[in-house]
């Protein structure tokens, strides 16, 4: 475009009054104003204009006329020193940059998202991609508008031509596209002000407010914290790693038999050392290793040296004691993405013979950010008033249940008490242990809901009281599961 000005106003005086009459334009008399196409301006004036480079489509500071003229080139053109240096690079436009450069199908795109309304210049005139530099800046070298057309609803945003030019695919996207309510939905459930997620891409460094979703508790910590790390309360924390607790839920999908957090007890020679999982049928260990076991981090007790030294010596004391299959997990990053990857490209895939859609991730997900404790209350008021037997569902050992139960019980998630559970387990061996159980839609008869839970993995307790109408589905046909406490079936025959 070079010269932005088109016309300018001077006053009449002694010396110009001849060249102006000469190109038609009226005197009036000396000191009046007058309009001038510049066209029509002298080499030497020193009047001030208005220009653009023709190279990379930057307004340049108002530049007096004569300096101007004597810079503009055979072909019309002006540039800046800048794009001087480089040659005086041909003029191209951004349309025409897209549809040499770019596939057919990408360049439509890019023209499809140009926001005709909202380019406009000062004068309202609508700017065409076509009459733009392929590099130029933009409104207060903030770029252009783009529409979003994925989700029209989202509006439109600045984009820099340049993202576009040098494939910044990061910054080409709509920006609420990156955001977590499209990439990392799982994720607002933690977000008090709901509108951040949409404001925030997964990889957000700016202090968020989050809470947790079991107990409430609020705390700011960063998006990308909470993607990496997950999130950790401070009042129900069970203390047991995301990384562990995804694994777990992903083992217990593959119905797998397997011990979590293999100690001495399960097998002598581990002595003082704890392995994360074990699986006897197919004589495999399993560590799942945080950041801590990779880099050197702030807030461990031991330093990278220590830690990696102890990560050998646990490898070579379960090898040297038959271990054939010792598998670590790389879980530096505690997010779904990552170790859902780093499980797929282990050996594990091979060993237990599953693939990747075989695994619910989302699940995994979701229960690795959810407390323990809040499961293990759940299951207590579910009738589940044996901290042996609940200990025996999430395969954690009784002392465990206690001190999870005693510190829901606090947050008023149930109400355990050492003395209740005593006195319920005494009531249930004087009325012939636990009630026993019938599933009205297959006639089977359970001598407690714990066998049920064993054999459907549900909890029917609800059912049986009435308050819901059925308790899982059968894994064959499909068809909803009606139960009732057997006691109440016989006296409801009786009277039939």
């Amino acid at each position: 475009m070079g010269l932005i000005t088109k016309t300018v106003i001077i006053k009449w005086n002694a010396k110009n009054k001849q060249y102006f009459e000469s190109k038609n334009y009226i005197y009036t008399k000396i000191g009046d104003e007058f309009e001038v196409k510049v066209e029509d301006l002298s080499i030497s004036n020193k009047v001030k204009v208005n220009v653009e480079c023709d190279g990379c489509g930057e307004k340049l500071k108002p530049m007096v006329w004569d300096n101007y003229i004597t810079h503009v080139k055979e072909d019309g053109k002006y540039y800046c020193q800048k794009c001087a240096k480089n040659g005086y690079k041909k003029y191209i436009s951004f349309y025409d940059w897209c549809y040499e450069n770019l596939s057919k199908e990408e360049a439509d795109k890019i023209m499809d998202r140009w926001d005709y309304g909202k380019n406009v210049d000062e004068d309202g005139n609508k700017i065409n991609p076509k009459n733009i530099y392929y590099s130029s800046s933009g409104f207060n070298k903030k770029g252009y508008w783009f529409k979003c057309l994925s989700h029209p609803e989202h509006g439109s945003e600045l984009k820099n031509i340049s993202n576009f030019t040098k494939g910044h695919k990061g910054s080409i996207n709509c920006n609420k596209c990156n955001s977590i309510s499209i990439t990392n939905p799982e994720l607002e459930i933690f977000l008090v002000n709901k509108e951040d997620a949409l404001k925030y891409s997964r990889g957000e460094r700016t202090l968020v407010l989050m809470k947790c979703p079991k107990c409430g508790f609020k705390k700011t910590m960063t998006i990308n914290d909470l993607k990496k790390h997950g999130f950790s309360c401070s009042r129900c924390s069970d203390s047991i790693p995301y990384p562990e607790k995804f694994m777990f839920n992903a083992l217990e999908q593959l119905n797998i038999n397997f011990t979590p957090q293999l100690t001495k007890i399960t097998l002598k020679w581990v002595n003082n050392y704890k392995y994360d999982f074990y699986i006897p049928s197919i004589n495999c260990i399993i560590e799942t290793h945080g950041k801590q076991h990779y880099e050197e981090s702030t807030g461990s007790w031991h330093n990278l040296k220590v830690v990696q030294k102890n990560d050998k010596h646990k490898e070579i004391l379960a090898k040297n004691n038959n271990i054939i299959n010792y598998i670590i997990i790389d879980c530096r990053e505690s997010n779904l993405d990552w170790i859902r990857n780093s499980i797929m490209n282990s050996d594990l895939p091979k060993l237990l013979n599953f693939k990747e859609d075989d695994i619910n991730w989302l699940e995994c997900h979701e229960f690795a950010c959810n407390s323990l404790i809040k499961i293990a209350c759940d299951y207590w008021n579910n009738e589940y008033k044996n901290t042996n037997d609940i200990g025996k569902i999430m395969k954690l050992n009784r002392n465990t249940i206690t001190k999870y139960l005693k510190q829901g019980a606090k947050l008023g998630w149930c109400d355990y008490d050492p003395k209740k559970e005593i006195k319920y387990n005494l009531n249930m061996i004087h009325n012939n242990k636990y009630k026993q159980v019938i599933c009205i839609s297959t006639g089977e008869i359970f001598n407690s809901q714990k066998d049920v839970k064993d054999k459907y993995n549900i909890i029917v307790s609800a059912c049986c009281r009435g308050k819901t109408k059925s308790a899982g589905k059968h894994p064959e046909t499909g068809e909803p599961l009606k139960w009732m406490y057997y006691n109440d079936y016989e006296k409801l025959n009786k009277v039939s």
